[in-house]
């Protein structure tokens, strides 16, 4: 039936039909974040998951937001350490997510990228470090291989959750990968980009609709890189930082 103009449909059919154009913009929307976030397929010659490694969990004094330290050094061999003295510039990534011991389910992710450049002037290298939660992007410098694999090869007090995704006083483990040089700086670019966004955390909630896509991001390869090493820490129960004042003593 034909509407004259300046007639409407019935509220009810009005409200069903942007219901309807909401939900195919949104399935629209995750089918380009697939796209875009689109892993490349496994492959026989894929690095071995390694021993579990030790790992520290720890909620904030207020047990609002979950953070995580791991140390992943053994991802710098001796090439990418020649590379590094020889002042090429360096990228290295993690990506990771949460699980709740004994589950495969993901509670939330996590990611961490680090650049290196080295430069020549002050003979320095210049390290950017992006992060969920840091939102300052200004270089720091360092003049040893040290001190680049202390700020890039391992993490301190990474934002990892927070209490709406993980409850307290769970056993959790953290699982995903390492990857220096990614190929695709496309992705790697969407990553640091999704970094820097001014919310509490680096995902979406598990009931959210894209939540699936994002994990997907997280927990597969996100191209192919000079180097790859995958992570997985022993379950732990994470501990509670104490106060500001009682740290300050």
């Amino acid at each position: 039936m034909s509407l004259r103009s300046g007639s409407f449909p019935p509220r009810g059919r009005a409200d069903g039909a942007r219901r309807r154009g909401a939900a195919r913009r949104a399935a629209a929307l995750a089918v380009t974040l697939s796209l875009l976030f689109r892993p490349g397929a496994a492959k026989a010659d894929d690095p071995p998951e390694g021993p579990a490694r030790e790992a520290r969990f720890e909620w904030d004094f207020e047990q609002k937001k979950l953070y995580v330290s791991v140390s992943f050094r053994d991802v710098v061999d001796r090439t990418i350490r020649r590379k590094l003295t020889r002042g090429l510039p360096t990228t290295i990534v993690l990506t990771a997510a949460v699980y709740r011991a004994g589950s495969t389910e993901p509670l939330s992710t996590t990611a961490h990228t680090c650049k290196i450049t080295w430069h020549v002037w002050d003979e320095v290298y210049l390290i950017e470090v992006v992060r969920p939660g840091h939102h300052s992007n200004a270089p720091k410098p360092t003049t040893t291989i040290e001190g680049v694999l202390r700020r890039c090869a391992e993490v301190r007090d990474l934002l990892a959750g927070d209490q709406t995704q993980i409850p307290p006083g769970t056993a959790l483990y953290l699982k995903g990968q390492v990857q220096v040089n990614p190929v695709s700086p496309q992705v790697l670019q969407k990553i640091r980009r999704w970094l820097s966004r001014p919310s509490s955390t680096s995902t979406a909630a598990p009931g959210d609709a894209l939540f699936s896509t994002f994990t997907g991001l997280f927990l597969r390869r996100i191209g192919e890189a000079e180097r790859e090493l995958q992570v997985t820490t022993l379950p732990v129960v994470p501990g509670v930082k104490p106060p500001p004042e009682k740290r300050k003593r």
